[in-house]
Parts: structure tokens; C-alpha cells; sequence
């Protein structure tokens, strides 16, 4: 039997209790959740935002008697997607008598809906032309129908929620519904896209204007990502040792990017050996070139306007203006101030407490700065 596993996880959403010092983070949803309050939550992808949903859909459920529901909106295309979605995620998580009570009410909508094998996903492969539409409404009216079988609240969590842009009328039906569940449920809309979730919750004439506090998931610090990493390889045997530090300054707080590099870290120490430099070499080696290709998609991704401007960032050391950097990339000002909001769009980068701007992913600007040192223009 295998005993001796690698403890970083880093290729999926980890599981609740394994989240890095999200405490703030946690406890402020479940407030806001428990007052009635709907939160638009936002993090660069990558960030740990769903490891945190998760986390506080567990904590809501265990200390505050919360019916948790994840509802995961990545690339939705359509009301049937979203109505399948729905479905799903209620599928996932009622349990028990509860179950059982919104089983029979939603079977009663005759609209196709069910939490068991045969629900609208079945129905639309049956019959592709139906109208999706009547059994989304009685999705979105289930906190009501939750609230009446016993007084629960429900705490319901729309990842990727940016996404729900692309279908045309979808957030103004969706806010046709909420509006009237302040009593019986919360909301948090988490996205990864600061551009789109501005559009939706930012412009005055989008029915989401103004409905959800914004709240912000920033990068980890040092010190808990310190004990974290060192504990689990002490749990497994093992010590980080000087490999540590290095770790650390390359992670610069990015939650999925520590996780991957302290993953690599702990393949290149011994089972009761303590990590070296020259372990953290070749573990940094190793996750660049696992990331190359990714990089690579991303980085052909861009226009050639935003490809300099972030060469210019890094050369800059954060302002993409300085005057070696234009000459040296054949940039204008003008250029750059037009790519700039286009990045920050994507999240691709994001500014610096002090002024300045930093790339959000420190291994891709670790992949870009190597361009630099490789390209003269």
C-alpha cells in the first residue's frame, strides 16, 4: 500500500480543511451570509477562490445550519447549460427528508426537473427543442421552497459567474428571482474576470447594479504559507530546510503557484532528508517546464501591443514608461496606456499597493523575463 504521497495539491480545488489562512475571508462571507447580505467576491484565476467557496459553504452548513449549493458557471453557453448546472448542484447536495420533500415539489412542476438520474439534462437529450426556461424559474425559486419545508436558508455560490454575461437577458431573470429571497437566502457571485464582473455590477443600467458587496481575495502571506508547506513536509517525513526561502520569494503569495512549486519541492527531498538549494533548483526547473506549454497558449493569446507592454512592465520593474524600455521595445506611450486596462481586464496583471504595476502570475513573468534576456526587440 502506498503510504508516502505528496501532500501539495495544486491541479484541482483543494478540500476545505486544507485552505491556507483564509480565516478573514471565510468568517466575512458567513457574516455577510447569515446577515442576508448577496457578496460579489473576486480573484485572478488561480487564487484559491473556489477552495475558499467551498470552505465557507462547509463552514456555513456545519456552525450556522446553512443548506450549502455550488453552482458552477464555467463557460455556460445558454439557459439550458444553466438550468443543467442548477439542477446538478442542487442534485449534489440536498440530502434526506429535505431531499425527498423538494424531489416531489420540483416532479410536480411537470417541467422535467429531478434530483435523481433523470433530470432536465435527460430530458433536453430527448427532446433538444424544449424550452428550458419554465423549469430555470423553478430552480431559482427553490430557497423559497427550501425556507417553507423546514425554515432553512440557503447559502448559494455562483463560481465563474462572469460567464453568465455571455448569455443575453440571464442577469436580469436571475435578478427577477433574487430579489425576493433576502429572507431566505444568500448569494455570493465569485468570478475571475474583473472586467465582465465590473459590467455586470458596475454599470447602471445592468439589473445587478449595486445588489452585492464587492470583496477582493489578495495573495497569501508569507508566514502562512511558511507553516503550511513546512508542516506538511514535516507531516510526511520530511523538512523543507533552506529550499524554503527561494520557495517563497517565487510564490510571491500566489496560492496555486506556491502549491505547485512546493509540490515539485517535496519530489526532490528524501523521506527524512531536509530540502537544499539544490533541491529548490531543480523543483523550480521542473514546474517551468511543466508550465511551458500553458505559457506559451497564453502568451500567443495576446496581441503584440500587450506582449511588449508587459516586457516593458518587467523591464520597468512596474512601470511599463520608462524611457529604456520604450526605445528598447519600439513602444509608445499611447500603446501603452491602451494595453494596459486590456490586461488588467483579463487579470493578466494587477497594481501594486506602492504604484506600479506586477503581473499576477509570478511564474509567467518569470517566463516573460526570460524573453527579455532572449529578445533584443
Amino acid at each position: 500500500m502506498i503510504t508516502d504521497v505528496n501532500p501539495f495539491v495544486y491541479s484541482r480545488p483543494v478540500a476545505p480543511e486544507d485552505v491556507v489562512d483564509r480565516e478573514n475571508e471565510v468568517r466575512k462571507l458567513l457574516h455577510d451570509a447569515v446577515g442576508g447580505h448577496y457578496v460579489r467576491l473576486y480573484a485572478p484565476r488561480k487564487y484559491g477562490k473556489t477552495s475558499l467557496l467551498k470552505r465557507a459553504l462547509h463552514d456555513g452548513e456545519r456552525d450556522e445550519g446553512l443548506i450549502p449549493i455550488l453552482v458552477d458557471l464555467y463557460r455556460v453557453s445558454s439557459i439550458a447549460d444553466v438550468t443543467v448546472r442548477l439542477e446538478r448542484a442542487y442534485a449534489r447536495q440536498l440530502k434526506g427528508e429535505l431531499r425527498s420533500r423538494i424531489e416531489s415539489f420540483l416532479q410536480r412542476t411537470g417541467v422535467g426537473l429531478s434530483l435523481g438520474a433523470l433530470g432536465i439534462s435527460a430530458r433536453l437529450q430527448l427532446e433538444p427543442t424544449a424550452d428550458p426556461l419554465p423549469a430555470l424559474h423553478a430552480l431559482l425559486d427553490l430557497p423559497l421552497r427550501l425556507e417553507s419545508s423546514g425554515g432553512y436558508r440557503a447559502f448559494i455560490a455562483f463560481d465563474e459567474f462572469q460567464d453568465i454575461g455571455r448569455i443575453d437577458g440571464l442577469d436580469g431573470l436571475l435578478r427577477s428571482h433574487i430579489q425576493h429571497h433576502g429572507e431566505v437566502a444568500s448569494y455570493v457571485f465569485a468570478g475571475s474576470e474583473p472586467a465582465l464582473m465590473r459590467l455586470l455590477f458596475e454599470t447602471k443600467d445592468r439589473p445587478l447594479y449595486g445588489s452585492a458587496v464587492p470583496m477582493r481575495l489578495g495573495r497569501l502571506a508569507d508566514t502562512d504559507l511558511a507553516d503550511y508547506v513546512a508542516q506538511r513536509f514535516e507531516q510526511s517525513g520530511r523538512r523543507a530546510g533552506e529550499a524554503l526561502g527561494p520557495l517563497l520569494s517565487a510564490a510571491r503569495g500566489h496560492p496555486q503557484r506556491a502549491m505547485l512549486l512546493a509540490h515539485r519541492l517535496w519530489e526532490e527531498v528524501d523521506a527524512g532528508a531536509e530540502g537544499t538549494l539544490g533541491d529548490w533548483e531543480a523543483a523550480h526547473t521542473a514546474a517551468l517546464r511543466e508550465l511551458e506549454p500553458e505559457f506559451d497558449a497564453q502568451w500567443r493569446g495576446l496581441d503584440v501591443s500587450e506582449q511588449k507592454t508587459l516586457r516593458a512592465l518587467l523591464i520597468g520593474d512596474g512601470s511599463p514608461y520608462r524611457t529604456a524600455a520604450l526605445r528598447r521595445l519600439e513602444l509608445t506611450k499611447d500603446v501603452v496606456r491602451r494595453a494596459l486596462p486590456r490586461l488588467a481586464a483579463t487579470a493578466e496583471i494587477e497594481e501594486r499597493d506602492g504604484g506600479g504595476y506586477s503581473l499576477v502570475d509570478p511564474l509567467f513573468a518569470e517566463w516573460v523575463g526570460e524573453l527579455n534576456d532572449r529578445v533584443v526587440s
